[in-house]
C-alpha cells in the first residue's frame, strides 16, 4: 500500500491549524503519519497540533518555512510527501485520488491539482485575485503529492528565500526532469485572509525573472557576468 506522510509548517497559525489537521486526519485515504513543524510560533499552534491524537509536532526555532518544510522532509517516513499549508484545507478525496494517479502513472513523480478559492470576510485589502469559490489550477505546496526521492534529484527547499520558495523548488525539480501531472479535480481550499504570507509585498516580476534566470544557468551554465 502507497505510504503518505503528510507535512504542515505553521508560524502562527493558531486559528487555522485545526481546520487543516481535521482535513488531513479525515482523508479517505488515511496518511502514514501527520507531521506539524512549529516555526517557533509565539501563540497556540504547537497545543493544537498536540491536542490531536496521531499528530506528530515537531518543534524548532522561527528559521522559516523553508527550513520547516526541509525538517519535515527529513523527519518523514513515507515513500510519498503530501504538503499542507497551515491555513488551507483538503478535500475528503485528496490524497486518494492522487494516490490513485501515481499507480495509473508510475513515471511522474509529482502530482498537482486544482483549487478552491476561499475568502475569509472581510477580504484582505491586498488581494486582488480570483472571486470566492473560483476554481482554478494551482501549483501551490497544498496540493502537491512528491514521491519523497524527489528532493534527493532536485535539493531541498531554498532556507534563503521567504516568498516563491515553492516556484524554485518546481523549477529545480524540472531541471532535473522530473515528471508532473495536474490533476482535473479540486483538491484543496485555499484560504485568503488578512495574514496570508501572499499579503506580503515583494516584486513577483522579479521575482519570476531571477527564478526563470537561475533555471537557464543550470541548463545552461555562463560565464563572466552574462545573464
Amino acid at each position: 500500500m502507497t505510504s503518505v506522510s503528510v507535512i504542515i509548517p505553521v508560524y502562527n497559525g493558531e486559528s487555522f491549524l485545526g481546520a487543516a489537521l481535521d482535513s488531513a486526519l479525515a482523508q479517505g485515504q488515511r496518511p502514514l503519519e501527520v507531521l506539524v513543524v512549529d516555526d517557533g510560533s509565539t501563540d497556540g499552534s504547537a497545543a493544537v497540533a498536540e491536542s490531536r491524537a496521531g499528530v506528530r509536532c515537531l518543534r524548532i526555532e522561527h528559521s522559516g518555512v523553508s527550513t520547516a518544510r526541509n525538517r519535515g522532509i527529513a523527519e518523514a517516513a513515507g515513500e510519498w510527501l503530501a504538503f499542507l499549508d497551515a491555513d488551507d484545507v483538503w478535500l475528503p478525496e485528496k490524497l486518494a485520488i492522487q494516490v490513485a494517479a501515481s499507480q495509473s502513472m508510475p513515471d511522474v513523480s509529482i502530482f498537482l491539482g486544482m483549487k478552491r478559492i476561499r475568502i475569509e470576510a472581510p477580504a484582505p485589502a491586498w488581494y486582488d485575485g480570483p472571486g470566492d469559490g473560483a476554481e482554478l489550477v494551482s501549483y501551490e505546496p497544498s496540493v502537491w503529492l512528491v514521491k519523497r526521492d524527489c528532493f534527493e534529484s532536485a535539493g531541498l527547499f531554498d532556507p534563503t528565500m521567504a516568498i516563491g520558495e515553492d516556484t524554485d523548488w518546481l523549477a529545480h525539480a524540472a531541471d532535473a526532469g522530473l515528471r508532473m501531472y495536474v490533476c482535473p479535480e479540486v483538491l484543496t481550499e485555499r484560504r485568503i485572509h488578512r495574514a496570508n504570507a501572499s499579503g506580503v509585498k515583494y516584486d513577483r516580476k522579479g521575482l519570476m525573472l531571477s527564478i526563470l534566470r537561475d533555471s537557464v544557468h543550470r541548463k545552461r551554465p555562463v560565464s563572466g557576468d552574462a545573464v
